[in-house]
Protein backbone atom coordinates (compact mmCIF):
# COMPACT_ATOMS: atom_id res chain seq x y z
CA UNK A 1 0.00 0.00 0.00
CA UNK A 2 1.01 3.57 -0.41
CA UNK A 3 0.35 6.51 1.88
CA UNK A 4 -1.71 5.45 4.83
CA UNK A 5 0.29 2.23 5.21
CA UNK A 6 -1.19 -1.08 6.12
CA UNK A 7 -3.30 -2.76 3.51
CA UNK A 8 -4.10 -6.39 3.00
CA UNK A 9 -0.61 -7.56 3.96
CA UNK A 10 -0.78 -6.02 7.44
CA UNK A 11 -3.34 -8.30 9.03
CA UNK A 12 -3.58 -6.23 12.20
CA UNK A 13 -5.11 -3.27 10.37
CA UNK A 14 -8.78 -3.78 9.59
CA UNK A 15 -9.31 -0.74 7.36
CA UNK A 16 -7.58 2.31 6.08
CA UNK A 17 -8.84 5.71 5.08
CA UNK A 18 -8.93 5.98 1.29
CA UNK A 19 -8.64 9.76 1.54
CA UNK A 20 -5.08 9.33 2.83
CA UNK A 21 -4.06 7.94 -0.56
CA UNK A 22 -2.17 10.03 -3.05
CA UNK A 23 -2.63 9.94 -6.81
CA UNK A 24 -5.73 9.17 -8.88
CA UNK A 25 -7.17 6.80 -6.30
CA UNK A 26 -7.11 9.41 -3.55
CA UNK A 27 -9.83 11.83 -2.58
CA UNK A 28 -11.27 14.58 -4.71
CA UNK A 29 -14.16 15.00 -7.09
CA UNK A 30 -14.97 11.81 -8.96
CA UNK A 31 -12.34 9.85 -7.03
CA UNK A 32 -14.96 7.52 -5.58
CA UNK A 33 -16.36 6.58 -8.99
CA UNK A 34 -12.83 6.02 -10.30
CA UNK A 35 -11.87 3.81 -7.34
CA UNK A 36 -15.06 1.80 -7.61
CA UNK A 37 -14.61 1.27 -11.35
CA UNK A 38 -11.00 0.11 -11.03
CA UNK A 39 -11.76 -2.06 -8.01
CA UNK A 40 -14.88 -3.59 -9.58
CA UNK A 41 -13.05 -4.43 -12.81
CA UNK A 42 -10.10 -5.86 -10.88
CA UNK A 43 -12.37 -8.09 -8.78
CA UNK A 44 -14.28 -9.36 -11.81
CA UNK A 45 -11.08 -10.04 -13.77
CA UNK A 46 -9.49 -11.93 -10.89
CA UNK A 47 -12.63 -13.97 -10.26
CA UNK A 48 -12.77 -14.82 -13.98
CA UNK A 49 -9.40 -16.50 -13.44
CA UNK A 50 -10.24 -18.42 -10.28
CA UNK A 51 -12.59 -18.80 -7.35
CA UNK A 52 -10.97 -17.30 -4.25
CA UNK A 53 -11.52 -15.52 -0.95
CA UNK A 54 -11.50 -11.81 -0.13
CA UNK A 55 -8.06 -11.55 1.44
CA UNK A 56 -6.46 -13.27 -1.55
CA UNK A 57 -8.36 -10.94 -3.87
CA UNK A 58 -6.98 -7.91 -2.03
CA UNK A 59 -3.41 -9.18 -2.37
CA UNK A 60 -3.92 -9.83 -6.08
CA UNK A 61 -5.49 -6.39 -6.61
CA UNK A 62 -2.50 -4.80 -4.91
CA UNK A 63 -0.25 -6.48 -7.48
CA UNK A 64 -2.60 -5.74 -10.40
CA UNK A 65 -3.81 -2.20 -9.69
CA UNK A 66 -2.18 -1.03 -6.47
CA UNK A 67 -0.60 1.91 -8.26
CA UNK A 68 -4.06 3.10 -9.37
CA UNK A 69 -6.00 2.87 -6.12
CA UNK A 70 -5.64 2.32 -2.42
CA UNK A 71 -7.35 -0.85 -1.32
CA UNK A 72 -9.58 -0.63 1.72
CA UNK A 73 -10.73 -4.07 2.95
CA UNK A 74 -14.13 -2.70 4.00
CA UNK A 75 -14.70 -1.28 0.53
CA UNK A 76 -13.67 -4.56 -1.10
CA UNK A 77 -16.11 -6.61 0.99
CA UNK A 78 -18.96 -4.09 0.51
CA UNK A 79 -18.37 -4.20 -3.24
CA UNK A 80 -18.28 -8.01 -3.26
CA UNK A 81 -21.63 -8.05 -1.38
CA UNK A 82 -23.11 -5.54 -3.86
CA UNK A 83 -21.84 -7.63 -6.78
CA UNK A 84 -23.43 -10.68 -5.20
CA UNK A 85 -26.76 -8.83 -4.87
CA UNK A 86 -26.52 -7.92 -8.58
CA UNK A 87 -26.00 -11.57 -9.44
CA UNK A 88 -22.48 -11.01 -10.76
CA UNK A 89 -20.80 -13.25 -8.18
CA UNK A 90 -21.85 -15.95 -5.77
CA UNK A 91 -20.21 -16.96 -2.53
CA UNK A 92 -20.01 -19.95 -0.25
CA UNK A 93 -18.17 -20.88 2.91
CA UNK A 94 -15.04 -22.99 2.61
CA UNK A 95 -13.60 -24.81 5.60
CA UNK A 96 -9.93 -25.63 5.02
CA UNK A 97 -8.26 -28.49 6.91
CA UNK A 98 -6.40 -25.91 8.96
CA UNK A 99 -7.32 -22.34 9.75
CA UNK A 100 -10.64 -20.58 9.94
CA UNK A 101 -13.53 -20.90 7.52
CA UNK A 102 -13.62 -18.28 4.82
CA UNK A 103 -16.06 -17.04 2.22
CA UNK A 104 -15.00 -17.79 -1.35
CA UNK A 105 -16.33 -15.94 -4.37
CA UNK A 106 -17.14 -17.25 -7.85
CA UNK A 107 -17.90 -15.27 -11.00
CA UNK A 108 -21.37 -15.83 -12.49
CA UNK A 109 -22.28 -15.45 -16.21
CA UNK A 110 -23.76 -12.00 -15.46
CA UNK A 111 -20.44 -10.99 -13.91
CA UNK A 112 -18.59 -12.16 -17.01
CA UNK A 113 -20.85 -9.95 -19.13
CA UNK A 114 -20.13 -7.01 -16.80
CA UNK A 115 -16.39 -7.74 -17.05
CA UNK A 116 -16.53 -7.76 -20.86
CA UNK A 117 -18.40 -4.42 -20.86
CA UNK A 118 -15.88 -2.97 -18.43
CA UNK A 119 -12.96 -4.16 -20.56
CA UNK A 120 -14.46 -2.45 -23.63
CA UNK A 121 -15.03 0.75 -21.65
CA UNK A 122 -11.48 0.73 -20.26
CA UNK A 123 -10.02 0.19 -23.75
CA UNK A 124 -12.01 3.16 -25.09
CA UNK A 125 -10.92 5.31 -22.14
CA UNK A 126 -7.28 4.25 -22.59
CA UNK A 127 -7.37 5.27 -26.27
CA UNK A 128 -8.89 8.65 -25.37
CA UNK A 129 -6.32 9.23 -22.63
CA UNK A 130 -3.50 8.30 -24.99
CA UNK A 131 -4.79 10.83 -27.56
CA UNK A 132 -4.97 13.49 -24.84
CA UNK A 133 -1.48 12.65 -23.52
CA UNK A 134 0.00 12.79 -27.03
CA UNK A 135 -1.72 16.11 -27.74
CA UNK A 136 -0.56 17.58 -24.42
CA UNK A 137 3.04 16.49 -25.03
CA UNK A 138 3.01 17.92 -28.56
CA UNK A 139 1.50 21.20 -27.33
CA UNK A 140 4.11 21.48 -24.58
CA UNK A 141 6.93 20.83 -27.06
CA UNK A 142 5.51 23.39 -29.48
CA UNK A 143 5.15 25.99 -26.73
CA UNK A 144 8.68 25.34 -25.51
CA UNK A 145 10.12 25.82 -29.01
CA UNK A 146 8.05 28.90 -29.86
CA UNK A 147 7.46 31.23 -26.89
CA UNK A 148 4.91 33.23 -28.90
CA UNK A 149 2.71 30.09 -29.14
CA UNK A 150 1.55 30.55 -25.57
CA UNK A 151 4.58 29.40 -23.65
CA UNK A 152 6.25 32.75 -23.11
CA UNK A 153 9.62 32.35 -21.48
CA UNK A 154 10.04 34.17 -18.22
CA UNK A 155 13.42 35.28 -16.86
Amino acid sequence: MRAGGGGPRSRGRQSENLDLCQGPGGGGPGGGRYRRSVLETSLLALLAESTTHGYDLMEQIEALAGDLICIDPGTVYRLLRAMEEQGWVSSSWETPQSGPSRRVYTLNPEGLEALEASARSLAERARALERLANHAAAAANKARQSPSAGGEQRP
